[in-house]
């Protein structure tokens, strides 16, 4: 049996270069130090449109206790989550509380307090928090030491520009923090080895010429070490290698340049010879019908990003106007949330099963994301096991255009913080606060403001605080843990 190779001999035999800290943390070690520390606890926030239908968003149960359910029913949103169940905290009945009480309600509200917990302040001319969001609040704290504090990404911008629709992180003093579209520049930020994608060709060319990728690098390594890796070991250094020459290879299919036909060859070639394209550029940003493409490259930057732990923070807003993919032609905001209350068949029928299928796409996204964080090893569990993703939405009702009853599921592992495999009511089932509300300015009885969740997050952070965002609302969320 091959000696296992310590992290600390890992880090000598690689010369303190850049590749050695992904490698020393991907692999398992001997080192009594390193099996003594706990894998970090990372963050991803995901915000998706369009409100839901609760009777075909909620679980359906199938026991007495709030571990006894299922997601595999007819109409289903969130059937693609169904393999995840044990690592999903499926939670009704939290509420915008903040937008009703002191703010602007509807679809401007619910991106600025999704992670603020703040009050939108429009003084400005434009929409924004008076407060940090989570995942700036987190990076703070916990991202010191990895080269980034946090990641901002966008699958798609729609309306141009960093538009209130497109943003939910937020600076301590309201401004937004800027977004990247472009799955290759992340890998760019990241990784180092890709050209700029506004470049000129003849220069990007030069530059790709004059770099190795980092792939080709820790190939080299993993080559000269790999007798003196345990099977289990270079198992895991392999599958990160070959993650990376898969993104490589699709962040390369997406050239504006007519594709020519495909051409079989090793990854490490595939990353040392213009694998990003110069041509890429806000012409196939702006493709909607790159969107499922842009989507998973994002979610695997995520991935890639947390197993090389060069950050533990991220955040990723998806939106779509409609859907061809899918055969979603109709624009899913107007013609079929706002619709969702009409009577008439067969038109009632068709307009909801519609809205089912847009919002299983959007599931299916966290699913992937899910999927690609468990195929990362870290000591005897997974990068999803050590994973607390917030996935939200910017209206309950949509037909309505209510902020109250907001679509929410906490996803992965969380690192033991929270009791994971659950659908829990954070208000009674079928309350509502909206009875009797008095209107904009004034309480709304009986709602549970979706700031306690935030509270909840950044606790298992290790941030003490008892508020997050407007200090009206305080503690955390009863019954996660």
């Amino acid at each position: 049996m091959l000696r296992q190779l310590s992290r600390r001999n890992l880090l000598k035999l690689l010369g303190g270069s850049a590749a050695a800290l992904p490698l020393a943390n991907l692999l398992g070690t001997s080192d009594a130090h390193a099996q003594t520390t706990a894998p970090p606890l990372r963050f991803v926030a995901i915000f998706t449109p369009h409100g839901c239908l609760p009777e075909f968003w909620n679980p359906q149960s199938t026991g007495a206790t709030d571990a006894d359910f299922t997601l595999d029913f007819a109409n289903s949103m969130l059937l693609p989550l169904q393999p995840h169940k044990s690592k999903l905290l499926v939670v009704d009945g939290l509420d915008y509380r903040v937008l009703y009480e002191h703010g602007l309600t509807g679809h401007e509200g619910a991106p600025v307090t999704f992670l603020t917990g703040s009050k939108v302040n429009t003084a400005s001319g434009d929409d924004l928090p008076e407060s940090a969001s989570l995942d700036q609040v987190l990076g703070n704290a916990i991202g010191g030491g990895t080269k980034f504090r946090s990641l901002q990404l966008n699958a798609w911008e729609q309306f141009g520009g960093q538009h209130v629709y497109n943003s939910i992180s937020f600076t301590a003093n309201g401004s937004r923090v800027p977004f990247e579209r472009d799955p290759a520049a992340v890998y760019q930020r990241l990784f180092g080895n890709a050209p700029p994608p506004a470049a000129d060709p003849a220069e990007a060319d030069k530059l790709i010429a004059r770099r190795k990728s980092l792939l080709g690098f820790l190939t080299k390594d993993a080559t000269r070490l790999r007798d003196r890796l345990a099977g289990e070991e270079r198992q895991k250094l392999e599958a990160h290698l070959e993650a990376l020459a898969d993104i490589e290879r699709r962040i390369g299919s997406l050239s504006t340049a007519p594709n020519p036909a495909p051409t079989p060859v090793p990854s490490t070639e595939a990353c040392s010879a213009g694998v990003v394209p110069p041509q890429y550029g806000l012409g196939e940003l702006g493709n909607l019908a790159r969107l499922p493409e842009l989507t998973k490259l994002h979610m695997d930057m995520i991935t890639r990003a947390f197993a090389c732990d060069f950050t533990r923070v991220a955040t990723i807003t998806i939106s779509a106007p409609s859907m061809p993919w899918i055969q979603i032609n109709e624009d899913v905001h107007n013609d079929l949330a706002h619709r969702l209350d009409v009577t008439t068949e067969p038109l009632r029928t068709q307009i909801r099963t519609k809205m089912v299928t847009a919002q299983r796409w959007y599931a299916e996204q966290v699913a992937y994301l899910m999927t690609q964080l468990a195929s990362v090893q870290e000591g005897s569990g997974t990068a999803l096991d050590n994973t607390i993703i917030l996935w939200g939405n910017e209206l309950g009702d949509a037909s309505g255009h209510m902020n109250v009853r907001v679509p929410t599921v906490l996803a992965g592992g969380a690192g033991g913080r929270f009791r994971m495999g659950r659908f829990i009511h954070a208000r009674p089932a079928g309350s509502n606060p909206l009875s009797g509300w008095g209107g904009p300015g004034s309480p709304l009885p009986g709602a549970v403001a979706h700031n306690k969740l935030l509270v909840s997050i950044a606790q298992a952070f290790g941030v003490n605080v008892n508020t997050f965002g407007h200090p009206d609302y305080t503690g955390p969320l009863a019954g996660l843990t």
